[in-house]
């Protein structure tokens, strides 16, 4: 296992371990929380210290992504629409990239049409005055899922790219599960399911990019 992801999965535990023991207002808990993204980020300028276009807009939808991370581990009330809308601009890069020499494949948009007009419907009476925000941030992730099912990949990088979006979204779901139809729900609870699909997430996509970068630098060699 390439020593990036050992440290991206020690850290990510070491985040899930700060969730169980301490409060967003302990200094310790933001960078716990942002390092593995961090991780990713680094490790694919380091490896690849010329990054095709769609490697470096991955690179980019994680900056954004660490962005998001940030605004929504501070303590203070009134970040959440920042942090939504940080990861709504990854959202919509990961899209873009995912696009990048693909076909557009509109019949694969059926069932992330019907999920995300299905969940925002189920959403709409406890939205109140994020019922705009949060409809733009469904469209972005199903858009997201969309472009990742239709994108034009070798077989590994395609299916760890889907696989990643997929999660993404189920990540997601979590969060507006957790906030507009189950309030009440144990917010360990909630944390732990949204930060673990969510690290899981960014791992799937950064691999899928991983692949994709070797193989050109393959080719390149040859």
């Amino acid at each position: 296992m390439a020593k990036e992801i050992v440290l991206f999965v020690l850290y990510s535990i070491v985040h899930l371990f700060a969730i169980a023991t301490i409060t967003r207002e302990d200094v310790f808990y933001l960078p716990s929380k942002i390092i593995p993204i961090l991780i990713l980020i680094v490790a694919l300028f380091r490896y690849f210290p010329s990054l095709e276009k769609r490697g470096k807009l991955i690179a980019i939808g994680l900056v954004f992504s660490l962005f998001g991370d940030s605004f929504l581990a501070l303590p203070q009330q009134g970040y959440f629409v920042f942090g939504l809308g940080s990861f709504l601009i990854a959202q919509l890069i990961y899209s873009y990239a995912f696009t990048l020499d693909s076909k557009i494949k509109p019949i694969l948009a059926i069932p992330f049409l019907l999920f995300g007009c299905s969940f925002f419907l189920i959403l709409v009476p406890k939205l109140g005055s994020l019922l705009v925000p949060v409809g733009v941030y469904i469209s972005a992730i199903c858009l997201m899922g969309w472009r990742a099912a239709a994108r034009n990949s070798n077989s590994k990088a395609f299916y760890l790219g889907l696989i990643g979006a997929l999660v993404f979204i189920l990540s997601d779901s979590i969060i507006a599960y957790s906030m507009f139809l189950k309030p009440e729900m144990d917010r360990f609870t909630a944390s732990m399911g949204i930060m673990v699909t969510y690290y899981i997430a960014q791992l799937l996509i950064y691999s899928a990019t991983k692949v994709e970068e070797i193989d050109i630098q393959t080719v390149k060699n040859t």
